[in-house]
């Protein structure tokens, strides 16, 4: 079989070059989307945190990252030996199968959009981009389109779950665009994520990506005035957040802010300035479709007075340092030094597994 596939293939790359332009067009297209996945050559631009961990995960499932490009060369450095470093997005665009692109803000996806060197320059007929940056929804649909007109496919995929665990391979994926697309790369997808969620059409990713990203930012800040109320009150930090995560009050939030508040971290993996970002994102969406945020929007400022008070590069959680300055009280805790977590899917839940901390362990033949 294997024999009779290649030699059709060689085929009709022979048909190519003797093909009209449309049938060129459908031939490219079909040879493209019949390689398997673990054949195709990808390449990756933006190796912050995410592009980072998806160039090392895409590689421990014998995946072919080829090419990769970041406007700070040194992020290349580690990744030499096995890639190339693309000039520009065209560049790169025009050297691989599909495209994985990871960036902080929108402008930045714009950026590497748009111009003679940008990505939809190198973007012709079979050619799949996917997009982890979480961006304007409205400004991915308007690319998308442009993408589709010049004969290439488009996929928005925001990550979710936090930086250990996304190193780990244990976030969820949101995949948005064409389901056929989608439904290709799944077996991908499940290869590098734990949990992938089809949301539908473009845009439809981004949009609950975002109203995540703003309910953490509540739970957050209730967390912060909750566990100074318990230690003003006598109770000890420790026994508190063992309480709280066994019952109704707890969430994905609080178990992991929570550590991180009290080894006084607040999560250095993710910038204030990108969870700001995010919560203008949703206010955007919330003003388009004319829905007052009383709750959300009282989060969005106290972030944003975090953001003047302790600047762009401060952790995303740590907005309750407000609270701890304010009452001249930290939250630390001893124990919590050396603790980290993973996450485990039960159900397409996201269930949190503790380590570095003195914990009674649940098996995992114990989980219902």
């Amino acid at each position: 079989d294997l024999f009779i596939q290649s030699n059709l293939r060689v085929t009709m790359f022979r048909l190519l070059r003797r093909s009209s332009s449309c049938s060129c067009k459908i031939l490219t297209r079909w040879l493209s989307e019949g390689t398997p996945l673990k054949d195709r050559s990808i390449g990756v631009i933006g190796l912050g945190n995410v592009g980072n961990a998806l160039i090392k995960n895409l590689q421990k499932s014998s995946y072919k990252v080829t090419t990769i490009l970041d406007t700070d060369t040194t992020k290349t450095t580690e990744f030499r030996d096995t890639c190339r470093v693309a000039d520009t997005p065209k560049s790169l665009a025009e050297q691989v199968d599909m495209v994985f692109t990871a960036l902080p803000m929108p402008h930045h996806v714009k950026e590497v959009f748009e111009g003679k060197d940008g990505l939809l320059a190198g973007i012709c007929e079979g050619k799949v981009w996917i997009d982890h940056s979480t961006t304007d929804y409205e400004q991915t649909e308007e690319m998308s389109e442009r993408v589709r007109e010049v004969g290439g496919r488009m996929l928005e995929a925001p990550v979710t779950g936090g930086l250990e665990a996304l190193k780990k391979g244990q976030m969820t994926v949101f995949v948005a665009g064409e389901k056929d697309l989608a439904e290709e790369v799944e077996p991908m997808m499940r290869d590098i994520y734990s949990n992938v969620i089809y949301t539908g059409k473009m845009g439809t990713a981004l949009i609950p990506k975002v109203l995540s990203n703003m309910l953490s930012c509540v739970h957050n800040l209730a967390m912060g005035e909750v566990f100074m109320i318990a230690k003003q009150a006598g109770v000890d930090m420790r026994t508190c957040f063992d309480c709280i995560r066994a019952s109704a009050g707890n969430s994905f939030v609080f178990e992991t802010a929570g550590p991180m508040l009290m080894q006084g971290t607040y999560d250095p993996s993710f910038s204030l300035a990108l969870q700001c970002k995010d919560n203008r994102l949703g206010y955007q969406i919330a003003t388009k479709h004319k829905v007052p945020m009383e709750i959300l929007g009282h989060a969005m400022q106290r972030y944003n007075l975090a953001l003047v008070k302790y600047g762009d590069d401060a952790p995303c959680y740590i907005a309750p340092k407000l609270l701890e300055e304010a009452m001249g009280t930290d939250l630390r805790e001893e124990g919590f030094e050396n603790w980290s977590y993973s996450i485990q899917n039960v159900d397409g839940s996201s269930v949190i597994r503790h380590h570095g901390i003195d914990i009674k362990r649940t098996d995992d033949n114990e989980i219902p």
